[in-house]
């Protein structure tokens, strides 16, 4: 509702991503066209709305603990301008080498990602299989990776977890719907989204001619039991032209036998949109389609 009826300048500032003081009174422009379950969320809440909804979701508000936590106790703004700023993957290695191989950082990253601290932001059945530093050693490794193989300076998810905005002034330092293009061609078609306040499960049960699935890393999470109805509601959901993305944080899921044998994974087109890929989250992208 707040991109149908707002300018990309209202909008950001409604968000969060810019100043104002009568967020809420751009609440209520658009409340009476929120779903009900919808409204009556925000009602409870406008404190979020005050403060801006972008960051106040419990990603949003684990990223600022980060953020906050890394540019107040180890390095400050000025020094992680020096990794936006550079030039070339060269200059891009010498950071890493200067700021992200003492004994300081890497004591700090691990009790900041630690199993420990995720838990308080997220439910414990999420790291059922994770034990205390397996988060912390996948990211050490994984940023060392993005810094020295991809350019870093227009990386708005790592600002948004360092400083908890985006780049405006860089070329796509920001998502593509947040520039003055995308956003246009987001309220144009606007109306061809619908929301679903469903677990996935149950909204699979409920189509049979889905084009494409997008899954982040859901089977990360997902116990057998759980990748199992997945697997089987993309199956019966899908259309006969169906293309499947999901994404791996700690390890390759292992899915169900009746999925993979139905399932032809593209190995070039994975590997292309993991070279694409910018969240810093994600040591595997999976992309395919079906027999």
């Amino acid at each position: 509702m707040a991109i149908r009826h707002f300018s990309l300048k209202e909008f950001l500032a409604f968000i969060g991503e810019s100043a104002t003081d009568n967020r809420v009174l751009l609440y209520e422009k658009i409340a009476k066209d929120l779903p009900e379950y919808a409204r009556e969320y925000w009602q409870q809440h406008l404190h979020q709305i005050e403060f801006g909804i972008n960051h106040c979701g419990v990603n949003e508000r684990f990223y600022r603990f980060i953020g906050e936590n890394i540019c107040r106790n180890i390095y400050d703004e000025t020094v992680w301008r020096e990794l936006f700023t550079a030039k070339n993957l060269e200059e891009q290695a010498d950071f890493y080498g200067k700021y992200m191989t003492t004994a300081e950082w890497r004591t700090a990253a691990k009790i900041l990602l630690s199993k420990t601290t995720h838990l308080q932001f997220f439910p414990s059945f999420m790291f059922a299989n994770a034990s205390e530093n397996d988060f912390a050693t996948f990211f050490i490794s994984q940023f060392e990776k993005e810094v020295k193989t991809k350019p870093i300076h227009n990386n708005y998810f790592l600002t948004q977890i360092l400083f908890s905005s985006y780049l405006y002034n860089q070329n796509e330092g920001v998502p593509f719907y947040l520039s003055e293009e995308g956003y246009e061609a987001a309220k144009r078609n606007i109306d061809k989204l619908s929301i679903n306040p469903l677990s996935i499960q149950e909204l699979l049960s409920k189509e049979d001619s889905i084009d494409a699935f997008y899954l982040s890393n859901a089977f990360d999470w997902a116990d057998v039991n759980s990748k199992g109805a997945i697997c089987n509601g993309i199956l019966q959901a899908k259309s006969d032209k169906a293309v499947v993305l999901f994404r791996n944080m700690l390890s390759t899921s292992q899915l169900p036998d009746v999925f993979m044998k139905q399932f032809i994974h593209d190995v070039d087109l994975s590997m292309r949109c993991e070279k694409l890929e910018r969240s810093m989250l994600y040591q595997k992208i999976t992309v395919g389609q079906f027999v």
